[in-house]
């Protein structure tokens, strides 16, 4: 909480005011979080209001590194107080995983209910048991409407496991998921499906090599550099072992690698497309033996060392405001005064009128301009009951005052 908060963050915040089965950029859960993170956290001071963001995360993420833990086999080799030790600098290891440990986006809860799922789907391969049955199909509907690119973690997983396709509890956990996205999708089917067309159609863009090039640079920041090579040697290596759920942990980690970084021909990566693999990776190197080596242990102590200071330094607040992630109140506490009171239009991203918003909880809206993308702002309309009113007009850097704000003030 003593991190400032991310643009994406009080974006998000936004959804959980205007609660709905379905956003333009994701599916509803986020909007869920930050909507009952703001009913247990009263916002009497700034840091309380970044806990009331996210102390939902921080429970669930909680709950994932539990569910994790349960998840891994016991092992002849180690266990006891080795055991524990291996599992925490794997965790702690993981730069992306530890970051949305309290920073509140869709990941969070993809996380939560990926590790729902391994665990299900392990003990259903010893049991095929209804209740496994049922928590499968729970699990996935929670990836769904947590973030679309769940469909790749059941796809890779079925990838890895082909039996599944023969067995009728699996169809069964199957149709639990579908009915329970039936909202969801009966919300997209009412707008016109936005959040498909932006994510399959829109964000292609023209190739560049630097999409290619950035890849695993990046890839390097979400896992360590360790930690991704590693996890890269046992994924393909468990591809063809007999173990079907180790099958599908390595064919989940090569699939998703190999996925995006043919993605990245036809448009830019984001590095945390990839970071559900965090889970399979820990399962599958638990019972690694190269971790019995002093050297990469050592090293993995490192990773978790640059981890805890890059905490601290986000604690600070230190960081410049260019980088997003720290110092950013001052220039919205300049807009509020130019503003004394009245609703501001921005234009360009999302992210100034989310923090706006999220800063002095005054009324502010973004209306995009031909040359940005669309967002939920598109879907909400807001700036319609600001119509004949006075208001702000942020544009080009520079604010504009109209006691009556006309259609043509929200036109560039």
């Amino acid at each position: 909480m003593f991190c400032e908060i991310h643009a994406d963050e009080a974006y998000y915040r936004l959804y959980g005011q205007y609660l709905s089965w379905g956003y333009f950029d994701h599916p509803p859960v986020v909007g869920v979080m930050t909507a009952l993170s703001a009913a247990l956290v009263p916002e009497t001071s700034l840091i309380l209001k970044n806990l009331s963001v996210r102390l939902v995360t921080v429970l669930l993420h909680m709950a994932t590194v539990y569910v994790i833990w349960r998840t891994i086999p016991s092992s002849p080799l180690y266990g006891g107080i080795e055991r524990g030790f291996r599992f925490l600098l794997l965790a702690a290891s993981l730069p992306m995983f530890c970051a949305y440990g309290f920073l509140t986006t869709p990941d969070a809860p993809l996380l939560f209910f990926a590790a729902l799922f391994y665990y299900a789907y392990r003990r259903f391969e010893n049991e095929h048991s209804w209740a496994m049955t049922v928590l499968l199909g729970i699990s996935m509907a929670g990836m769904l409407y947590s973030k679309y690119i769940a469909v790749l973690v059941i796809a890779f997983a079925v990838a890895g496991n082909w039996r599944l396709l023969r067995e009728s509890k699996a169809w069964i956990a199957v149709g639990i998921a579908a009915v329970m996205m039936l909202p969801h999708l009966y919300w997209q089917y009412s707008n016109h499906f936005p959040s498909f067309t932006y994510h399959l159609v829109s964000r292609a863009t023209a190739y560049q090599s630097l999409y290619l090039l950035e890849f695993i640079p990046n890839q390097f920041a979400v896992f360590n550099p360790i930690i991704w090579a590693l996890m890269l040697w046992v994924g393909a290596r468990q591809i063809r072992q007999e173990d079907a759920f180790k099958r599908s942990l390595g064919m989940t980690i090569i699939g998703f690698q190999v996925f995006f970084l043919l993605m990245a021909l036809r448009g830019h990566v984001e590095p945390h497309w990839t970071m559900v693999c965090s889970i399979p990776a820990i399962l599958l190197l638990m019972d690694e033996p190269l971790l019995e080596r002093k050297g990469l242990r050592v090293a993995l102590g490192c990773c978790v060392g640059l981890v805890l200071i890059a905490r601290v330094v986000l604690m600070l607040n230190v960081l410049p405001a260019q980088t997003g992630l720290a110092n950013k109140q001052p220039f919205y506490a300049h807009l509020h005064e130019e503003a004394q009171g009245r609703p501001i239009v921005f234009d360009g991203s999302f992210q100034p009128a989310s923090l706006y918003r999220f800063f002095y909880d005054d009324q502010a809206v973004l209306v995009r301009s031909a040359a940005d993308r669309y967002t939920q702002f598109d879907l909400w309309h807001l700036e319609r009951e600001w119509i004949g009113k006075p208001a702000c007009v942020r544009r080009k850097g520079k604010v504009y005052w109209t006691d009556h704000l006309t259609e043509e003030d929200l036109c560039e």
